[in-house]
């Protein structure tokens, strides 16, 4: 009964959108679509968390939801600045370093939460930043949520995938700040060690990482948007179906990688590995637009 209630919230929420025109995201330059579609992600997941979570039990976990939500609804009628929405999700930050007690190769204390705050922002930025395909973010969802065995979100992530996966609505920013939010917390709750949780989280992590180095190797704000993610150059490369099978594949291999000792260091290997062939291929494509 349960895994009926997320296919019956979906195609409500899906039917109104539509019906009443809410939350749509118009086409621009940056985007991929040519229709207005609806940004109900993260409306379809938080609707689904009141009738199967209970959030009252952990207080900061339930304020750290509600707002995640609400921030993110904001941003997503209101388009807000980079810096607007930096200072909303440093509220969502903030809440998440007082509900948690993580370690950074083992140590504590103030420098680690410090290092903790900061950590946070940049894993939401990369889940952001992900969500720029039909089916990315969300089968990233889906595969995390999987692997945590967390099927009851398993559950809720499948329907907001295929609806996605074929261009039905996105996530938008609601859907990928409380899933982020949510994520984190739920994988820090088992395993503190915030190497553990970066190995984890290896594919946001990257993008986040690659496209501050990259901006910057470019002469351009590290905070300003643009279309040369990993999803970008590497579909217009192979395809879109290639591209979501191997960010798929790679984000499997980093949630493995993170239960090894030496995880570690094949990760910046295979980061590395990727950074190059991101540049190359960004540069060809490039070429080839001239």
């Amino acid at each position: 009964m349960n895994a009926l209630v997320p296919v019956v919230v979906t195609f409500l929420v899906y039917y109104f959108s539509k019906r009443y025109k809410i939350l749509l995201d118009y086409p621009d330059s940056r985007k991929n679509h040519h229709l207005p579609t609806p940004q109900i992600g993260g409306i379809i997941l938080f609707i689904s968390l009141l009738f199967l979570f209970r959030l009252n039990e952990n207080i900061l976990f339930s304020l750290g939801i509600l707002l995640s939500f609400f921030f993110g609804i904001i941003d997503d009628a209101k388009n807000l600045s980079y810096k607007s929405k930096f200072l909303l999700e440093s509220i969502i930050a903030l809440i998440f370093v007082l509900n948690s007690n993580l370690t950074l190769f083992g140590y504590s204390g103030i420098f680690v939460k410090i290092f903790t705050f900061f950590w946070f922002l940049a894993i939401v930025n990369g889940f952001n930043m992900i969500d720029g395909l039909n089916g990315l973010s969300t089968g990233v969802l889906l595969i995390y949520s999987l692997f945590l065995k967390r099927y009851d979100l398993s559950f809720i992530y499948l329907p907001i995938y295929l609806f996605n996966l074929f261009g039905k609505f996105f996530m938008g920013e609601s859907g990928t700040l409380l899933s982020s939010f949510l994520l984190i917390t739920i994988l820090s709750n088992s395993n503190g060690e915030l190497v553990y949780l970066t190995l984890f989280f290896g594919y946001p992590a990257y993008e986040v990482v690659s496209s501050f180095i990259r901006r910057i190797i470019s002469g351009k704000s590290p905070f300003l948007p643009d279309r040369k993610h990993l999803h970008h150059v590497f579909s217009e490369r192979f395809g879109n179906v290639k591209f979501l099978i191997f960010a798929y594949i790679i984000s499997s291999v980093f949630v493995l990688l993170s239960h090894k000792f030496y995880g570690v260091f094949i990760y910046i290997f295979i980061c590395l590995f990727l950074f190059a062939f991101q540049r190359k291929f960004e540069r060809s494509n490039s070429n080839l637009n001239l």
